[in-house]
């Protein structure tokens, strides 16, 4: 039913509006909870209903839209102060309906105060983040539930934020490493075009005016920059066919098998990359540990968020050894992916009884690691792109100036 109420807000105003509710108590729970005053609540005739109840449905419509383009990108802020609110002993509710005050994306504004209604009407933390599974992934949501089981839900958040942190940091890191040699690479190629489309036609205009004899590598450069210019359009279209169909290779069944497994194959950056992927792997193990969610299911939950196919084949097979009553470490130890003295540590922690806590040592170890090498690689990679630029432009000038000598010597 619609619904026309007058309520004092938090400011004084007096606020005159409509509402779409089962009853007229619910809709003095709603103005009660948004912190309003209800002054008078009313059902609003056929006509006005009518009218209420399409703008009422559209924008039911626009915010189940909003919600749905809440992205996994604030995701951190609201573990972290969700977590900071619990353990000052806020209760859920009401660290609920503060952050929905603290946040700025609209789209998160209106996905918290889901959230707050769920849980006030009776509902877990658990239940609420599990209905809106593009940003609360499974294992959110689980060990959400595992922190509202064990009473231990303020230690979980943490745990969690702090997660999320370290992934931002790392992500962030390789990120601003990849800047400035993305910055070189288009400098690069803004230089070569210049010299294609600019430079070059102007020298071999003068070449063929002087009717000198080219050097090979400047007669090589002159019919390249002539072929591009006289075939541009032909040139862009096949290099755009090429990209998409890269595009629409990669994203098939056989192109993601082989990027995984090449990826991780690279001579330098193969090893950096399935370190990160195992500091992943083992803090999300880890921490599902430390939350009190079995062994088994820890790894359904890891092997569902793992990306890579041999990851997700390495993992389902731990997941099939602890099922027989065998342990994880006999099937890291055969695994590439996972190096020797690892699958040692993991073996230890397995007989010790200590999995999620080894897990997550290992996984700080890693990270801490995978920082320094992404410094080291930044500071190699920077060099070997401006000796590769010094290299290409100095061809072309070394190209462009012989002819120059031949042409002073029978002058001379």
């Amino acid at each position: 039913m619609i619904v026309g109420y007058q309520a004092i807000d938090s400011s004084g105003k007096v606020v005159n509006d409509t509402l779409v509710v089962d009853d007229l108590g619910q809709a003095n729970a709603e103005l009660n909870s948004s912190g309003m005053v209800p002054v008078r609540i009313w059902e609003q005739k056929e006509s006005h209903s009518r009218l209420a109840g399409k703008w009422s449905n559209t924008l039911k419509k626009t915010k189940q839209g909003d919600v749905k383009r809440a992205s996994r990108r604030d995701l951190p802020f609201f573990t972290e102060q969700m977590s900071i609110l619990l353990e000052t002993g806020t209760p859920v509710a009401a660290s609920l309906k503060s952050i929905e005050k603290q946040v700025i994306c609209p789209h998160w504004r209106l996905l918290v105060q889901h959230l707050h209604r769920q849980v006030e009407e009776g509902g877990s933390l658990a239940s609420a983040v599990a209905a809106y599974p593009q940003v609360f992934d499974p294992i959110f949501c689980s060990m959400i539930s595992a922190g509202e089981a064990s009473g231990k839900l303020p230690a979980i958040l943490n745990r969690l934020a702090m997660m999320s942190r370290q992934s931002d940091r790392i992500r962030n890191k390789i990120i601003s490493a990849m800047i400035y040699p993305a910055l070189l690479t288009s400098i690069a190629l803004s230089v070569i075009c210049v010299l294609i489309f600019i430079v070059l036609p102007r020298f071999a205009a003068i070449f063929k005016e002087m009717n000198v004899n080219l050097p090979a590598s400047t007669r090589i450069l002159l019919v390249i920059s002539e072929l591009i210019r006289q075939y541009l359009f032909l040139t862009l279209a096949l290099v755009a066919s090429v990209v998409v169909g890269l595009i629409w290779w990669l994203r098939s069944n056989a192109g993601v098998k082989f990027m995984a497994k090449f990826t991780l194959r690279l001579p330098i950056f193969g090893s950096l990359i399935r370190s990160v992927r195992n500091a992943r792997l083992f803090r999300i193990i880890g921490l599902l540990i430390e939350s009190k969610v079995s062994l088994v299911e820890a790894l359904q939950l890891t092997s569902s968020a793992s990306k890579n196919y041999l990851y997700v084949d390495m993992v389902n097979k731990m997941e099939q050894n602890v099922l027989n009553g065998r342990s994880m470490h006999e099937i890291m130890s055969k695994n590439w992916l996972i190096p020797a003295s690892i699958a040692q540590m993991v073996h230890t922690g397995e007989e010790n009884a200590q999995v999620g806590r080894v897990m997550t040592m290992l996984a700080d170890h890693l990270d801490d690691r995978n920082e320094t090498q992404i410094n080291t690689l930044t500071s190699i990679m920077e060099p070997i792109i401006l000796i590769f630029m010094g290299v290409i432009i100095g061809i072309v000038a070394i190209s462009l100036v012989l002819p120059m000598f031949d042409l002073s010597k029978i002058t001379g």
